[in-house]
């Protein structure tokens, strides 16, 4: 197991940063070390533990199913940074949907994690409606 890995199951507790998802005797979440994209290069934690379920739709954005994310509501109050961006790129992403806006408008963040936050593969589109194959 690497230091990294370990370093972010004890930070949260054995459980997905964004959904708390956990293993069960029933189910495995295949948690494992998601590196949030676009991040700075002076920042130094720049990963997070997250399920196969979450990395699967942060990574392919055909996957995303919009009431896995309702799990944010939770996360947004982290106050791991790379949690923090991850959490309002998906809120972002998501706003179109109604519930996401409202959870942006409470969410705080420094202006350092908010710049971090806005960074991202600008071919991307911004709203998630324009990207969703319906």
């Amino acid at each position: 197991m690497s230091d990294l890995l370990k370093q972010l199951e004890d930070r949260s507790g054995n459980a997905c940063e964004l959904c708390a998802s956990t293993d069960t005797l029933e189910q495995k979440v295949e948690l494992a070390v998601y590196e949030v994209p676009d991040s700075p290069k002076n920042v130094k934690d720049i990963a997070i533990l997250a399920c196969k379920v979450c990395r699967e739709q942060l990574e392919d954005e055909s996957k995303v199913d919009v009431n896995h994310w309702r799990a944010l509501n939770d996360s947004m109050w982290s106050t791991v940074p790379a949690v923090q961006v991850v959490v309002y790129r998906m809120l972002d992403q998501l706003k179109s949907e109604g519930w996401p806006q409202d959870l942006l408008d409470m969410m705080y963040l420094e202006d350092d994690t908010r710049n971090w936050g806005r960074r991202r593969n600008t071919t991307w589109p911004t709203n998630y409606s324009q990207r969703c194959k319906w």
